[in-house]
């Protein structure tokens, strides 16, 4: 009976099915993409990591750490790492790059993708490598060369994607190899300079690596060293692009949502229609919920219809997600594979929202009398058993809302802001709706022209749309306006560059002495220097006569290993700018000599992570 009633109707049913479809199919392309990507991650590990273990240092590493990670038949590569000014001379540009000075044969999995082919081989040569973004730039091939330092070296090859670098980061940084023989000869590594210190080790098949890094935590954190493994290395880009996949799910969710309301909209006004098609199925003797399964049949065959449409087209959405998103990821290339656990979440998805959103609807079917065959505008009382079943699917859907919203960020409390959100924007609409209604029957303008008159009558005449309409439009552009407030606040974040006099480029390590000689040269070529701001390096030695030892001692109540372990970079200035907020104690601003201690302020940040108060001492390490 549901398959010969929708004969007629299957055309204005379409509505129904491409609002289940969208929402599947960008929930459906998201999730196909994520798996895939989870997948090649796991896969090509060691390729991301370009070896079993890696030790990475502010300092060199001491050689009796370094030796016992070097149990027989492993191969070690060290690479040393700054950042720096090169010039080109062929025509002139100079840039800044950061410099790997390498030895040895990393990677030692996965290759370097170069032009000409046989570019990495050549590097232990006396030539230098640069990424592709370099050489796009200032319009270079291989056989031109570049200065670093004291040297000029002839580009050998040109470097179009390396190990665990996503193409975005050559934008913002761009890299220049060299080897690390000819360090030296730049001249650029002084005492002072800030520089990395990497070492690349791979072991034969019958080391655990574990079982190397264990025993030496304890030590490699006193000497300041941070490691990775091929399995932290995965957990670590696992959640980087896991957190990128969790904000295109939302967007997909917002798109699902956008499709329930959709949903609700159509089956609302497709029921309406069919209300006196019931009527008389009552008057025949078919009972109220036997035409209500009658509807929910047809509901649930034209969801589960959309729903697996929507699958199929997110399956084939997501083949060009990497294309898009290409600069964005590690991987040369994410595979674009069928994922039937990402389609069979869509189909079950699309039918449970379709059909939950579909009930409150079809649960108007409940309560029609066969009275109505014979007066259009016949309304009844709405009887307990319809208001419990209307109840009933508010909550179904504020839990299939929450359990959707909790898995994606595993949140209870964003989870529930969220339904809370999207609850007040309801109520608020819907009650305008009323208001409205309310006023355009109360305050008709009878005076007005015939047109209008029968237009804003329409707003509230029996059967009008006016509550339904309202609150659909105004939950959809409250969706989207959401999304888009969030992607310009993302932007934002990063759209710094020459917005209200903030710079674009930023000088170090200037000395005293040579600071109002830096001043008058940007001022030479027309520079503005907007601010020149002292730095010390330091450590804090001490919180409150605390130290890190004494602080690593109490397992119960030490502190993030970062509070003593990073470097931080001191200034002093007697006023706040327009972005710094006091948020407890007081600002001084000025120091009187000889007065101890000296007043300091910290950021919030540190704050928090140290327990500090405003009266709390501290001890810095200085340089």
């Amino acid at each position: 009976m549901a398959w010969r009633d929708s004969r007629r109707n299957r055309a204005r049913l379409f509505l129904f099915i491409a609002a289940v479809t969208v929402g599947i199919a960008a929930l459906t392309a998201v999730r196909s993409f994520s798996i895939n990507l989870q997948k090649d991650i796991d896969r090509e590990a060691k390729t991301l990591l370009g070896a079993d273990l890696s030790i990475e240092a502010r300092q060199p590493a001491p050689d009796s750490l370094l030796a016992h990670f070097k149990p027989p038949g492993t191969e070690l590569a060290r690479v040393v790492s700054f950042v720096t000014m090169v010039r080109f001379p062929k025509n002139e540009g100079t840039r800044l790059v950061q410099v790997r000075a390498l030895e040895g044969n990393f990677p030692f999995y996965g290759k370097w993708k170069t032009e000409p082919d046989n570019a990495a081989a050549g590097l232990q040569q006396v030539s230098a490598l640069a990424e592709h973004a370099l050489m796009l730039q200032f319009n270079l091939a291989p056989g031109d060369s570049v200065q670093i330092g004291n040297i000029v070296l002839p580009i050998g090859g040109d470097l179009l994607s390396s190990t665990g670098r996503a193409g975005i980061a050559s934008s913002i940084a761009p890299v220049v190899y060299i080897p690390l023989r000819l360090l030296d000869a730049t001249e650029l590594v002084q005492r002072g300079s800030r520089v990395d210190y990497q070492y690349f080790f791979k072991y034969p098949p019958s080391v655990e690596v574990r079982q190397l890094t264990e025993p030496r935590k304890k030590q490699m954190e006193a000497a300041n060293l941070d490691w990775s493994t091929v399995e932290s290395r995965k957990e670590n880009i696992g959640a980087a692009f896991g957190n990128m996949g969790m904000f295109l799910n939302l967007t997909g969710f917002i798109a699902l949502l956008l499709g329930c309301i959709g949903v609700a909209g159509a089956v609302h006004i497709y029921i309406r229609d069919k209300l006196p098609t019931v009527a008389i199925l009552r008057c025949l003797g078919a009972a109220g919920k036997r035409a209500f399964y009658v509807y929910l049949v047809q509901v649930s065959g034209i969801g589960l219809l959309g729903a697996v449409a929507g699958a199929v087209l997110g399956s084939l959405i997501q083949k060009v997600m990497p294309l898009l998103l290409k600069d964005l990821l590690p991987l040369e290339s994410v595979s674009t594979e069928f994922s039937p656990p990402a389609a069979a979440q869509g189909v079950l998805l699309g039918m449970t929202v379709a059909v939950l959103f579909a009930l409150l609807p079809l649960s108007g079917i409940l309560r029609t009398s066969p009275l109505r065959t014979l007066r259009a505008s016949f309304d009844q009382e709405e009887g307990a058993e319809n208001v419990g079943l209307r109840y009933g699917v508010y909550v179904l859907i504020a839990a299939a809302i929450f359990v959707f919203t909790w898995s994606l960020t595993r949140n209870v409390r964003w989870a529930l802001a969220f339904m809370g959100g999207i609850a007040v924007a309801f109520v608020v609409l819907y009650l305008l709706a009323r208001v409205l209604t309310f006023v355009l029957r109360h305050f008709f303008p009878k005076n007005w022209k015939y047109v209008w008159r029968q237009g804003i009558a329409n707003l509230f005449r029996p059967q009008n749309q006016t509550v339904l309409l309202l609150v659909t439009i105004g939950l959809g552009t409250m969706l989207l306006s959401t999304l888009f407030l969030v992607r310009n606040m993302l932007l934002k974040q990063i759209e710094f560059a020459g917005a209200n006099q903030q710079p674009n480029m930023v000088l170090f390590d200037i000395q005293t002495k040579d600071r109002d000689s830096v001043a008058r040269l940007a001022h030479r070529y027309d520079l503005p220097v907007i601010q020149q701001v002292p730095i010390v390096t330091c450590r804090i030695e001490t919180i409150e006569g605390r130290t890190k030892a004494q602080d690593e001692a109490d397992s119960l109540h030490a502190l993030p290993r970062w509070v003593w372990d990073r470097e931080y970079r001191v200034t002093f200035r007697d006023t706040l700018i327009e972005t710094e907020k006091v948020v407890a104690g007081t600002w001084t601003g000025s120091h009187t000599a000889g007065q101890v201690p000296i007043r300091v302020s910290v950021s919030d940040g540190l704050q928090k992570a140290a327990h500090l108060q405003p009266g709390s001492k501290l001890v810095f390490n200085v340089q």
